[in-house]
């Protein structure tokens, strides 16, 4: 019976194991395991013997030849160390892209100082590795510091940026420097900005035509003639210059007077057919005149005159150089002409002559011109005065000190207190050498009335010719005003009431 039993249940557990076994054949043969052998993936979970560690730490070594040693000297697998170069990175391209986004925002000084903090840690040096291939170049960032720098008024920083573009190997295109000069010029810093031209030579990058033209400017500006004068030439092996830069060479030649630069670049703008006004003219006219080239002044003149590019300021820039001259006749033959050229003289132009007549000693000349002066419905001014009064030292008739004293009633307007005061004094003065006391008590009353000022080494001086003059007359019409001027300080300037 029990042994029935038993049977009957190890056939029973016989028949169930078979179907296990038969349903975990079915179940790897799905999956794709052959049936009795281990599978990879159960390979894989499997721990690796420390045999098996210390040959994938033996490859790896010989692979990448990198093992740390860590504090407690047990080596360290390479791929543990990447970590902290990645961070960096990382770190790096969050402070670049703050940078770009403050500067966006014009909040200068912010993005200033993120680079500035970049680069006492040593990080600018990474910029160029940390951008990788985007759509911004690494050379945008230092422009975008170079603005910011500009707007910040601190373009000293300029430089500073240049030398880290350097020794970070970030390359400078032409682009990127002709931006930094158009910063540092719209903020005046000319000199700056010759110094960035300097490092883009040393680059081996030649300036634009149009650059050049602005370097010429720069140059200038910054006291470096000479150099300005390089920049010039450069720009004009490349083709026809400006006529800006035509007439900023000029002025660099008519400071320096030099004549015969001057000429050779008007000749040069001749033969390329480059545009002379009367501006250009009158730079190279005043050159001849400053430098003593008289003559050859005087046919450019003519030369320009016969095609109507010579107006009144080029005849008047002449006459200068007659006075100087003392060419008295040549300054009222050019005067002459200047009428059949349809030229009509200025009040410059009459006083210019006046001042020939005065230096040549030909007084009588002057008024003449003076005369002229008023036909043509010209008012004598200040200027007109002081010329006519330095012919008074040599003596001076009633009527031409009657004809200034007139001329000071209208002129004294446009003259300081202290200028109109030793205009009446030169006239009392040459009134008292005349013996005429009624026109030296017009000329003290006519002060008085126009509140003159006189210095108080003019009012000692006058009141000793007025005292002179009294010794001759019992009692002059002036003498009572004199009296009354009270003492004065040496210091101090004296109204004369």
């Amino acid at each position: 019976m029990s042994t029935a039993i038993a049977t009957d249940l190890l056939q029973s557990v016989g028949v169930e194991i078979s179907i296990f076994v038969i349903t975990l054949a079915l179940a790897a043969a799905f999956h794709g395991v052959p049936f009795g052998k281990k599978s990879s993936c159960s390979s894989q979970m499997t721990p690796p013997s420390s045999h098996h560690k210390k040959t994938v730490q033996a490859e790896q070594g010989k692979t990448t030849g990198a093992a740390q040693i860590g504090n407690h000297g047990s080596r360290t697998p390479i791929q543990h160390n990447l970590a902290p170069a990645q961070a960096q990175s990382s770190g790096t391209s969050k402070k670049i892209k703050l940078i770009l986004d403050r500067a966006s925002w014009r909040q200068d000084a912010e993005a200033v100082s993120i680079y500035e903090e970049m680069k006492a840690n040593g990080e600018h040096t990474d910029i160029k590795d940390s951008m990788g291939q985007g759509k911004q170049r690494p050379a945008d960032v230092f422009n975008v510091l170079v603005q910011c720098a500009g707007r910040l008024g601190r373009p000293e920083l300029v430089g500073g940026f240049l030398d880290d573009m350097v020794s970070a190997r970030i390359d400078r295109s032409l682009g990127f420097y002709e931006s930094a000069m158009k910063m540092l010029a719209s903020k005046k810093c000319y000199k700056e900005a010759l110094s960035v031209c300097t490092r883009l030579e040393a680059d081996g990058l030649e300036p634009s035509p149009v650059t050049l033209s602005c370097l010429i400017n720069f140059a200038v500006e910054s006291g470096e003639s000479d150099r300005a004068i390089g920049f010039f030439n450069r720009l004009a092996s490349t083709g026809m210059p400006s006529i800006r830069a035509y007439m900023t060479i000029l002025r660099v030649h008519s400071r320096r007077h030099d004549w015969s630069r001057s000429i050779a670049l008007l000749r040069d703008m001749q033969e390329r057919q480059c545009l002379i006004d009367t501006l250009v003219l009158n730079i190279v006219l005043a050159t001849g005149v400053a430098a003593g080239q008289l003559d050859a002044t005087v046919a450019v003149l003519k030369e320009f005159s016969q095609i109507k590019i010579a107006d009144v300021i080029s005849c008047n820039t002449v006459m200068k150089g007659f006075a100087q001259q003392k060419e008295i006749e040549k300054a009222i033959q050019l005067l002459d002409e200047m009428c059949k050229m349809g030229l009509k003289p200025n009040a410059i132009t009459f006083n210019t002559v006046i001042d020939a007549a005065v230096r040549s000693s030909c007084i009588a000349d002057a008024w003449r011109v003076l005369a002229r002066m008023r036909d043509a419905g010209l008012a004598p001014d200040k200027f007109t005065c002081t010329t006519l009064m330095k012919g008074l030292q040599d003596g001076a008739t009633s009527e031409q000190l009657t004809v200034i004293l007139d001329l000071l009633k209208n002129v004294t307007a446009d003259c300081d207190s202290s200028l109109c005061g030793v205009l009446f004094r030169v006239v009392i003065e040459a009134a008292a050498q005349v013996n005429e006391p009624a026109l030296t008590a017009r000329a003290v009353a006519q002060m008085r009335e126009q509140r003159a000022m006189l210095s108080s080494h003019d009012y000692s001086r006058l009141l000793q010719v007025l005292m002179n003059g009294q010794a001759k007359h019992s009692s002059p019409p002036w003498s009572r005003s004199v009296r009354q001027q009270a003492p004065l300080e040496a210091t101090r300037s004296v109204r004369v009431h």
